[in-house]
């Protein structure tokens, strides 16, 4: 990771290391890159990086966290339209298990779980989707006469969205993902939120143990729901993680304790 190998650098260089750690850990997680060699900055609203494996990924990752295939400047691309928005109006290629007025859920087409689910608000109101492409859902008021004028989105693009008034919504959407998994005995699942996200909308992960990958995990890009609820409830907001960042001993162990236990508790 580009912040990680400057810190390196500067300790190679003789600066202190504790002057270095202070310094990574205000560094937080961004939503644009600048590629050295491509001498261009990319957001990541416009531009993902692209594997063999189809999946898009976030512009900070360096490793698809679905086939673990090395991500470099050269995956880089210009969105293509987005899988999410394409599922929003029921013309994508996400398994879909639940569609309500509220909320979206859909089996992950690049899961890294025994299951994994992601669930979208929809969060539209008495909007109706008519139209969609990689960086823009324009929205329809359905008025009971017929159609009025078009709007931009008024949904959530990532989780710094997320205001305090939206902790019911978070809640409700990991009931609805709890429901959809439909677990014959309750067993641990990895609940929380990417970012940057892979997608241009916000979505809830809920993936079930035993992992196949564990980048998706990693402290710096995911956001554990339950910390993402006390985030809301404490400052309004959710603030990105800083590169270094002093939970991520505890994350690590709270993603092995899952893994073990599915170890422990083979499927039959």
């Amino acid at each position: 990771m580009r912040h990680m190998t400057f810190c390196c650098a500067n300790q190679r260089h003789g600066a202190p290391a504790r002057l270095t750690l202070r310094f990574c850990q205000h560094l937080q997680v961004r939503w644009h890159l600048h590629s050295a060699g491509l001498q261009k900055f990319f957001a990541n609203k416009t531009h993902k990086k692209y594997c063999g494996c189809g999946k898009p990924s976030a512009l900070l990752l360096d490793r698809c966290s679905f086939c673990g295939e090395q991500l470099g400047d050269e995956h880089i691309a210009p969105l293509k339209r987005d899988p999410l928005h394409q599922a929003l109006l029921a013309s994508g290629d996400f398994q879909e298990l639940h569609r309500s007025f509220h909320l979206l859920v859909l089996e992950h087409r690049f899961p890294v779980g025994k299951r994994h689910l992601l669930v979208l608000p929809k969060g539209l109101g008495s909007w109706k989707l008519a139209h969609s492409d990689s960086t823009l859902v324009q929205l329809v008021w359905a008025h009971a006469e017929g159609f009025g004028t078009l709007a931009h989105a008024g949904t959530f693009y990532d989780l710094r969205q997320l205001r305090k008034r939206d902790a019911p919504l978070l809640e409700k959407m990991y009931q609805k993902g709890l429901e959809c998994l439909q677990q014959a005995e309750p067993s641990p699942v990895a609940c929380g939120f990417s970012y940057p996200a892979d997608y241009n909308h916000l979505y809830l992960h809920l993936v079930e143990p035993p992992f196949k990958r564990l980048e998706l995990f990693q402290r710096h890009v995911f956001y554990p729901l339950p910390e993402v609820q006390m985030e809301l409830r404490r400052k309004g907001i959710v603030r990105p993680h800083p590169i270094l960042d002093d939970g991520e001993e505890a994350q690590n162990k709270w993603i092995m304790s899952m893994q073990s236990w599915a170890q422990m508790h083979p499927a039959e």
